[in-house]
């Protein structure tokens, strides 16, 4: 087991390094890069999904939407946890432990599933990285920035735009809009409805809700049309693990004690807790081992892009990537070998 993990960790890590001295090395610019992660996350990985969902037995995909809830509880336990560990702990304010949160709750499945899960739990991983691809951008992405922006009002010192260029796509916003009503309410109000709103209209949240729509009614997908959306699915991995390398190009490692309990929070007492969560409801092998694999993989990108749109916590924020990227090579094994 040990030795087929590495067989897949190891080209993973390859790929991630070879992203990192390209960007290292200025081989790609800022459009250059979100177009690449455009290609990924807009085009590659909605066919995947879409792909590996419909080609799911409807028996076995009625029985994986417990699988669902698990991951709820999963993301949005952590992030609540480290929500109060980052406040009361740290005393971090509102908005760095909002990022604090959202770094240990948000795993970086949709750049890393594909090649990891893939390679080693097969068909189960589109269910996996489509739960929480969906987990994440419905729940836990609106919540933060309501808390963003919740904070800047506060504070008196909002930015002027929210545009956030994030490995989950384009998020914009515009805050010095009036509000609806003249109330803070509902201004919030209004914030939480652009974030969901954005959220579902990203490819690889739709994507597979329309595949998971189609096998439960019974329609039968043509093969033909599979085979089309397989072929550029195919390059999700190679290309998402390539920018997101590029991504980690930009951030410097600063360790502290913030830092190193966020990647805890992500890289061992998440997946430990998905680990118990999947044992208490009765989730089965593999899918089991690939909703534990699946949290243990690095924090999301979307962090520390939020933090350098914000302006706080952003050495942080892009530290916890970076050292929850190494913390893989080690983590992945371990909870490769505890469910089985």
């Amino acid at each position: 087991m040990l030795s087929a993990t590495l067989t897949v960790l190891i080209p993973v890590l390859f790929v991630v390094l070879l992203g990192y001295v390209a960007g290292r090395a200025k081989a790609f610019d800022t459009e250059q890069i979100a177009g690449i992660n455009e290609l990924a996350l807009d085009y590659a990985l909605p066919a995947s999904l879409f792909v590996g969902v419909v080609t799911i037995p409807r028996t076995q995909l009625m029985h994986d939407l417990s699988f669902v809830l698990v991951v709820l509880a999963a993301l949005v336990g952590v992030y609540l946890a480290a929500l109060a560990v980052g406040m009361l702990v740290f005393r971090l304010a509102a908005r760095a432990a909002a990022l604090f949160a959202l770094g240990a709750a948000f795993p970086g499945t949709p750049f890393f599933g594909p090649a990891v899960l893939g390679g080693l739990v097969g068909e189960n991983s589109a269910v996996v990285i489509a739960s929480t691809a969906i987990v994440a951008n419905l729940l836990l992405v609106p919540v933060t920035i309501v808390v963003l922006e919740a904070a800047g009002r506060t504070q008196n010192s909002r930015p002027r735009a929210v545009r956030v260029a994030v490995a989950v796509g384009t998020h914009s916003m515009d805050p010095e809009a009036p509000p609806d009503g003249g109330s803070d309410l509902a201004a919030m109000a209004t914030v939480v409805r652009d974030s969901i709103l954005h959220a579902v209209k990203q490819p690889y949240v739709w994507a597979p809700v329309v595949g998971l729509m189609l096998v439960l009614m019974g329609v039968q997908v043509p093969s033909l049309i599979d085979a089309m959306l397989n072929l550029i699915g195919q390059t999700t991995s190679g290309v998402s693990l390539f920018v997101s390398g590029l991504l980690l190009a930009a951030y410097s490692l600063k360790m502290n004690g913030v830092v190193t309990i966020n990647a805890i929070l992500k890289s061992a007492v998440q997946p430990a807790l998905m680990l118990a969560l999947v044992g208490l409801a009765g989730i089965p092998n593999p899918l089991a081992r690939a909703g534990v694999v699946a949290v243990a993989l690095p924090s999301a990108v979307i962090a520390p892009m939020l933090a350098g749109r914000y302006g706080t916590y952003q050495a942080e924020a892009g530290s916890t990537m970076i050292l929850t990227v190494v913390l893989m090579m080690v983590v992945v094994p371990v909870f490769m070998l505890v469910p089985g």
